[in-house]
C-alpha cells in the first residue's frame, strides 16, 4: 500500500487514507502493526523522494489515516527522526503534513488538544541547528501551523 501511494495523485492518494482509515477504526490494522510497517518502510523514504516529490507529504498524511498517535510519530519514523542535519530534514516535512492532514480530518481544536496532551516537541523534528523558539515559531508559521502551538505564538 505504501509504494502505491506514493506514486499516486493527490485524489488517488486520498482514496487510499479513506480506506486506511476504515481499516484502523474497524480494528483489521492495530497501532502497533501501523508503526512497525511506516517505520519499516521510512527507511525507503529519502530515496523514493527523488522519483515522487510528494513522499514525504503522502506519507505524513498516510500517518494521519493510520491514526499514528502523537506519542508514537517517531516511532513511527524511524531513522528518519535521528537524521536531522539537513537545513531541511525528511521528518520536518513528514511531521508538518501529517499535522496539515491531521487538522483537515479532526480540525484545529483536536489536534490542538492532542498535541498538548502527547506534550508533543515539534523541534525534535527540525534541524538541529535551527531549534530555537524563534526558529521554530518561524517554521511553523510558514507552514501555517503556528495556532498550534501557543507556547511559540
Amino acid at each position: 500500500i505504501t509504494n502505491n501511494i506514493m506514486d499516486r495523485r493527490p485524489a488517488h492518494t486520498e482514496q487510499v487514507t479513506k480506506g486506511i482509515r476504515a481499516l484502523r477504526a474497524n480494528n483489521v490494522l492495530s497501532e502497533d502493526t501501523v508503526v512497525a510497517g511506516l517505520a519499516e518502510y521510512s527507511e525507503l523514504l529519502e530515496d523514493m523522494a527523488i522519483d515522487a516529490p510528494n513522499a514525504y507529504k503522502f506519507f505524513g498524511m498516510l500517518m494521519t489515516a493510520a491514526r499514528v498517535p502523537l506519542s508514537r510519530v517517531a516511532e513511527a519514523l524511524g531513522d528518519l527522526a535521528t537524521n536531522l542535519a539537513l537545513s531541511q530534514p525528511p521528518a520536518t516535512s513528514v511531521v508538518f503534513a501529517y499535522l496539515k492532514h491531521a487538522v483537515e480530518v479532526d480540525g484545529e481544536d483536536k489536534t490542538k488538544d492532542a498535541i498538548a496532551e502527547a506534550k508533543f516537541d515539534i523541534a525534535r523534528f527540525l534541524n538541529k541547528d535551527k531549534r530555537s523558539e524563534s526558529d521554530v515559531q518561524s517554521a511553523l508559521q510558514s507552514q501555517e501551523l503556528l495556532s498550534l502551538f501557543p507556547q511559540f505564538a
